[in-house]
């Protein structure tokens, strides 16, 4: 019975993070929702097309092309056109869309400072050790890579799990 004490606290304490993450960011966001995922996903990859977005911000093509309209109308997102595609329109953050893209991390950022804050050294190595093998273990699609990673500090995470992941199951199938 204890082991099932345990993963019940660890699945509250996975929620009470996640929470904190998402309203955090929310804050800094011109709106509630996908709003602050958004900025994250475009700051650190600019150049997505709508339907990427959309995919990893677990919206429809519809709901993210209106997000969009929004973001676009209060100066944070641009389309651009591509070169190899006349019709496609690939999006990017304006310098009022990188300052908001920033606050977002900043604010996630600091949700995890607080959270990891009661804990020593060793511990946050222990616990990102065992998270990393848990979030390769239970890591889906690609797509499903993207909304994993939707507010992730890519600037901090340059051996990333989940990109390392994807590719050693891409050279598994080859």
């Amino acid at each position: 019975m204890q082991s099932m004490r345990q993963k019940n606290v660890f699945g509250a304490l996975a929620l009470l993070v996640a929470d904190e993450i998402v309203r955090s960011a929310s804050a800094q966001a011109p709106e509630g929702g996908p709003a602050s995922a958004a900025l994250a996903l475009l700051h650190h990859e600019p150049g997505l097309s709508i339907r990427k977005l959309a995919e990893r911000v677990a919206l429809s093509h519809a709901g993210a092309v209106r997000l969009v309209d929004r973001m676009v109308a209060e100066g944070l997102v641009e389309r651009r056109g591509q070169k190899s595609d006349g019709r496609a329109r690939l999006l990017h953050l304006t310098v009022a869309g990188e300052t908001a893209g920033k606050a977002v991390l900043q604010a996630r950022n600091e949700s995890l400072v607080r959270a990891f804050s009661v804990l020593n050294e060793d511990e946050i190595a222990t616990l990102g050790t065992i998270s990393e093998r848990m979030l390769r273990a239970l890591l889906g699609s690609e797509e499903h890579a993207g909304r994993v990673c939707r507010l992730c500090d890519r600037s901090s995470c340059l051996n990333c799990p989940v990109d390392d992941e994807l590719r050693s199951r891409e050279a598994a199938c080859a």
